[in-house]
């Protein structure tokens, strides 16, 4: 399985043509740009049509690309027998995901506040454990892209003293 915004990335594109080399039985790309070699080169393709990315940090196709694993992950569930409850439970997080979304925009005036505050720093750490980590490496890639200013996600520590403390030897 390939994940790409654009379809052109040239490591991506490589993994993909390692994979057909290897024999692999099959591949599935998901991606933005349904004219790009990704997916032309692919045999399965999920199309998440999330539209132009305008800015650096591409947003729409990442919340996209989410979207579209959250919904694979919903489809092989069942295909393998998952119980009509979980699946139940599956599809609802996707359909509130819209509200939700809706939610965190409404926080504009919040986040602005915010942003004044870090306007001046320059280190950021971005923590997540679990299924949160992706989005915590996400989070530090976008700030970079957008900022030039040092981020990386780091692993929580067992306890938040101990994090705390690693933090600020970091940021110092």
């Amino acid at each position: 399985m390939t994940i790409s915004q654009s379809g052109e990335t040239a490591d991506t594109l490589a993994a993909l043509r390692l994979a057909k080399q290897s024999g692999y039985i099959s591949t599935l790309a998901i991606c933005n740009a349904p004219e790009s070699s990704l997916v032309r080169e692919s045999d399965l393709v999920m199309l998440t049509r999330a539209g132009p990315e305008i800015g650096v940090a591409s947003t729409k196709a990442f919340t996209t690309q989410l979207v579209a694993l959250d919904m694979l992950v919903i489809a092989l569930a069942k295909h393998h027998g998952t119980d009509a409850e979980r699946e139940r439970g599956l599809v609802t997080r996707l359909i509130e995901l819209p509200s939700l979304i809706e939610r965190t925009l409404a926080l504009d005036p919040v986040i602005h506040k915010l942003a004044e505050r870090f306007a001046d720093k320059h280190h950021a750490l971005f923590l997540g454990r679990g299924a949160l980590h992706p989005i915590a490496m996400e989070g530090a890639l976008k700030l970079k892209e957008i900022s030039y200013i040092h981020a990386r996600r780091i692993p929580p520590a067992s306890s938040s003293t101990a994090r705390l403390r690693w933090s600020m030897r970091i940021c110092r």
